[in-house]
């Protein structure tokens, strides 16, 4: 696998923090959405962790287009794409299902939420049904922190235990809803079926993997600090949420997918992120670069835009970090490491 300079640092420096040699030696991991920010992630932390360690681990990594190989994959390197919505045809043994596969960004979502519903239901029931065929299997279930709903300034921090509202006459709603019906559907195949999944809710994932042109403000941000440009704010920027590394969030992932239980549910967030929109962006023109300014157009965004109503959420990861898991990438680190490998 081709890795630049940058991803070798923080791959080498993660692999080393968490030693997941002995879960994946010789196994075989089936990741859906392998070409999205997380599945990247995970395909290039396996790839190099082969290379550094000699793990052999083998990768069967779901695409729609198994055809166009990523740039960075080589011939040697030990994985095999295959064509989304044919996982069933796998005849090889599978050790671990991670499930990534989500349609993500605010516009699809209020223009196709039918769509975007089905297929997080549709593709949960699929990868459990494979689970359930292959002896000793485990799988993971991307969730959402969206499915706590609309937390408020003075709502608690946020246990797998609490209870969301979220409104179903609402387009937007289309993601969290599918998210919570997955969610019912690995619990129940757990409690009904003795299934091995568990469930894991990240906030906000940035830096290293995603795409330049990613159509979410954290990117936008990003954006505007690489082309010296002034970022335009539609709302008044006041939804607070956390934001997790995108390493912190693979760690997270493995954690849970190696040691956590089956059927519960996890938090991973890094709660010293906890910002609101106005504020990150004021820190990070202020910090990376002060030639440019945040501008305010309020009233400007539109109902299609699908943003979220205002919501101030932070999850409380205690259940997660009592795994032996840790997140460690400041606001700072994450736009620090973008900012090298784009302005490169």
């Amino acid at each position: 696998m081709k890795v630049t300079d940058i991803e070798k640092k923080e791959l080498t420096n993660y692999i080393e923090l968490f030693d997941y040699d002995s879960y994946l030696k010789d196994k075989r991991i089936l990741i859906t959405g392998s070409k999205g920010l997380v599945g990247t992630g995970l395909v290039k932390w396996i790839l190099f962790q082969n290379q550094l360690k000699g793990t052999n681990t083998k990768i069967l990594a779901s695409t729609r287009n198994p055809n166009d190989l990523p740039d960075y994959i080589e011939k040697s390197d030990n994985i095999k794409y295959v064509k989304h919505g044919t996982e069933n045809s796998i005849d090889e043994k599978i050790d671990y299902i991670v499930h990534a596969a989500s349609p993500t960004g605010n516009k699809y979502h209020m223009q196709h939420p039918i769509e975007t519903f089905k297929i997080n239901v549709d593709g949960v029931e699929k990868m459990l049904d494979i689970a359930a065929r292959n002896d000793g299997c485990s799988m993971i279930y991307l969730s959402s922190e969206e499915i706590y709903g609309l937390p408020t300034d003075d709502s608690p921090a946020m246990t797998e235990d609490m209870v969301g509202a979220i409104d179903s006459l609402n387009l937007r709603s289309c993601y969290p809803l599918g998210k919570k019906a997955s969610e019912f559907l690995c619990h129940a195949s757990a409690a009904e079926y003795g299934i091995d999944v568990k469930i894991i809710r990240p906030t906000v994932i940035h830096g290293l993997f995603q795409r330049y042109e990613e159509p979410r403000v954290v990117n936008e941000l990003l954006r505007c600090l690489v082309e010296n440009k002034d970022f335009i704010m539609k709302s008044d920027g006041l939804t607070k949420k956390c934001m997790m590394y995108s390493l912190d969030a693979i760690s997270a992932i493995f954690t849970v997918l190696f040691k956590g239980k089956k059927g519960e549910a996890y938090n991973a967030s890094n709660p010293e992120t906890f910002i609101t929109v106005r504020d990150l962006a004021q820190h990070l023109v202020e910090t990376f670069n002060q030639s440019i300014k945040v501008v305010f157009e309020i009233g400007t965004a539109t109902k299609s835009d699908g943003f979220l109503p205002h919501r101030t959420i932070v999850q409380d990861c205690s259940k997660l970090i009592s795994l032996g898991w840790k997140p460690y990438g400041s606001l700072e680190h994450i736009y620090k490491i973008d900012l090298e490998r784009f302005k490169e």
